[in-house]
């Protein structure tokens, strides 16, 4: 085909025909340029579809990672719940006629989850870091959810600022309680380690606790920071932006 071309045109200026092979020329030019618009339409389609198939991928994965997420704030709201109920009722024993009709084991029962747990929430966050981590949070094209997914990320780093404040106190809680109270009658208590077991704090009496106004401040703030963190700019918050970015995520998906 070239060849037959060469000839063609080397016939139209052998025979002094340049007007004609001017237009040949312009005219083989064009084809020349609808045949690489041409193939790069097709590799652009090409590129487009593979990079639909990761963005499919992701959004795959990324609701897999968030429903699990869903599952954890959900049960760190419900634990963190039965803790702000707990210190609201150990609140109540500063009061000496709530105390002298309260029981030691209650007592214990009530301290108990205070000393042995955190308040925490730790997201899996593995999908979402290596999407942001690699620069290709751009191609997921709802501009909206590309905006949550970013923003979750400053989300978690804000809640563990705030939960940090939390440990502090509950920390100085625990310090104060280890000075002044008996952290094996509570363990024993809770059936924890067996009571047969001597100690040296069998005769100190966890009510005596609730006489320190210290024990009561750090309590106080304690309580205020747990219900805080129930509230809509922590785990509530983060609970909302999590159902927002899974129906964001499943609207996707269903239309792709």
């Amino acid at each position: 085909m070239i060849t037959l071309l060469r000839r063609f045109r080397q016939r139209l200026l052998s025979e002094n025909k340049f007007s004609k092979y001017l237009i040949y020329a312009i005219g083989e030019i064009i084809l020349v340029v609808i045949g690489i618009l041409i193939a790069l339409g097709i590799n652009n389609n090409n590129n487009f579809n593979a990079q639909r198939k990761i963005e499919h991928d992701y959004l795959t994965s990324l609701q897999t990672e968030f429903k699990t997420n869903l599952k954890k704030i959900n049960t760190s709201i419900s634990v963190n719940e039965q803790r702000v109920q707990s210190l609201k009722t150990i609140l109540t024993l500063f009061n000496k006629n709530v105390s002298d009709t309260t029981s030691t084991h209650t007592i214990s029962q009530l301290l108990g989850p205070i000393f042995g747990s955190d308040i925490q929430y730790t997201p899996a966050t593995g999908v979402l870091n290596d999407i942001i981590s690699s620069g290709k949070l751009n191609l997921i094209l709802n501009k909206n959810l590309r905006q949550d997914l970013a923003s979750f990320e400053s989300t978690i780093n804000y809640l563990s600022t705030q939960l940090n404040d939390a440990d502090f106190t509950q920390r100085k809680l625990t310090s104060l309680f280890f000075k002044n109270g008996s952290a094996k009658t509570i363990v024993t208590d809770l059936k924890i380690i067996d009571s047969q077991f001597q100690s040296i704090s069998a005769k100190t009496n966890n009510k005596d606790i609730f006489n320190s106004i210290e024990f009561e401040n750090y309590l106080v703030d304690y309580y205020l920071l747990a219900k805080a963190t129930n509230g809509p700019r922590l785990f509530g918050g983060i609970k909302t932006q999590i159902e927002t970015i899974l129906k964001e995520i499943d609207h996707e998906l269903e239309h792709k």
